[in-house]
């Protein structure tokens, strides 16, 4: 049976063609759109109204994906298969549609006469600015199966950074989460049988035991006041990011925390070495180098002062000296690009510069998680020792008054 759809489309330029056709399935769509000489980058069953204000379902890969379509493709071409033939047979082989979707637009550009860097920057939520730039690298010099490799290293690279920052972030959230339960439940179920016994007595509450009753009848009876600012903090942090001061200002609080300053600050420098010294070893001009990598530190403090090294360059300055004007960066890191730019080994000293903050941030990982776990049970162990000192200092004078 035959439906109506809204669709969008790319034609070879990368303009967006938008409009409603008939066909039975989405593949059919797909097709009718292809043998128009466009590519579907999304579609909705047409309900009424018009395709500007339609809600399309678009065509991307993860991360995963990603991976495996480089690594694939870089083993096709490194054994000697044409490009061409090497995308076929990978769309041949792929059984997800959203992938071969993707597959099969890449095939027809080139098919078409298009470059392969050209062809993957009409999906950039699949590919981004710096793969399209390395394989637009790779292909100007001849060297893409090299660029390939080297990419398929990088984006592994990055999952296991992201592993590990995962890692990172669980573990305390967890210790967090238990402790603030506990306490909760010491606040809202223990505390008030303790209220009859105080009452029954008659006896002058000492401050910190009526501050904690108050504070118990609070969370019991006003729950939602909390809920309320913890939710005002929540959409705050919300609304700063949308604002490039307010992103701004929170990225500097992150670079300033205790513990995990330091291992934000690494992260973001072992990212930028990474991507610096695989753009400067695929043939990509300096400026270039700096533009692409400020975007990969996920620090906007971090991206402004690499901004201004770029600017600086830009007029003539060295990269290490840039680099140091902006007091952003450790003195090791200066001093080993300063080495590589005066020897012409820069790509040398950026990739050890990477492996040295692989390591770091590994170790600092492994040091947060030695020393938060003694940290947040000896927080816990305030908290509950204030809490039963608070219950008990009335008890102990109540025993003193009948014992006297």
């Amino acid at each position: 049976m035959s439906q109506r759809y809204a669709y969008t489309a790319k034609d070879m330029r990368g303009k967006i063609i938008k409009g409603f056709l008939n066909a039975e399935t989405e593949v059919d769509l797909s097709n009718k759109i292809s043998n128009m000489g466009y590519f579907m980058t999304g579609f909705k069953l047409a309900q009424g109204g018009d395709v500007q204000s339609a809600r399309f379902k678009t065509y991307r890969m993860n991360s995963r994906e990603v991976l495996q379509f480089t690594f694939q493709l870089n083993t096709l071409i490194d054994a000697g298969l044409p490009l061409l033939e090497g995308l076929r047979d990978l769309v041949q082989s792929t059984s997800e549609e959203r992938v071969k979707r993707v597959l099969e637009d890449i095939r027809y550009r080139i098919e078409s006469g298009g470059s392969l860097k050209d062809s993957l920057s009409l999906h950039p939520h699949s590919f981004s600015k710096l793969y399209t730039a390395i394989v637009g690298a790779g292909e100007a010099t001849g060297k893409l199966p090299q660029a390939l490799n080297d990419l398929s290293d990088l984006l592994e690279w990055q999952m296991e950074l992201g592993a590990k920052i995962k890692e990172a972030a669980t573990y305390p959230v967890i210790l967090f989460t238990v402790m603030i339960g506990v306490v909760t439940i010491l606040v809202v179920k223990v505390i008030p049988m303790f209220k009859p016994i105080f009452d029954q007595a008659d006896v002058a509450l000492p401050l910190p035991t009526q501050f904690l009753l108050n504070f118990s009848e609070v969370m019991r009876t006003r729950w939602y006041y909390f809920i309320a600012v913890g939710a005002a903090i929540f959409g705050a942090s919300v609304v700063l990011k949308t604002f490039e001061k307010g992103r701004f200002l929170l990225d500097t609080i992150k670079l300033k925390l205790p513990l995990f300053g330091g291992l934000i600050r690494k992260i973001a420098l072992s990212r930028f070495t990474h991507t610096f010294a695989l753009c400067f070893r695929a043939g990509i001009n300096l400026l270039s180098c700096l533009d692409i990598s400020k975007d990969t530190c996920s620090n906007l403090r971090i991206e402004k002062a690499i901004g201004k090294a770029r600017d600086s360059v830009n007029v003539g300055e060295k990269l290490a000296g840039s680099l140091q004007a902006t007091g952003e960066f450790p003195v090791m890191v200066v001093r080993m690009i300063g080495v590589g730019e005066q020897s012409g080994a820069l790509v040398n000293t950026l990739t050890k510069v990477a492996g040295f903050y692989d390591k770091e941030v590994a170790s600092t990982i492994k040091k947060i998680f030695s020393l938060f776990e003694p940290i947040m049970i000896v927080i816990m162990g305030v908290i509950v020792g204030g809490i039963a000192f608070a219950i008990f200092l009335p008890i102990f004078k109540m025993s003193q008054m009948v014992g006297g």
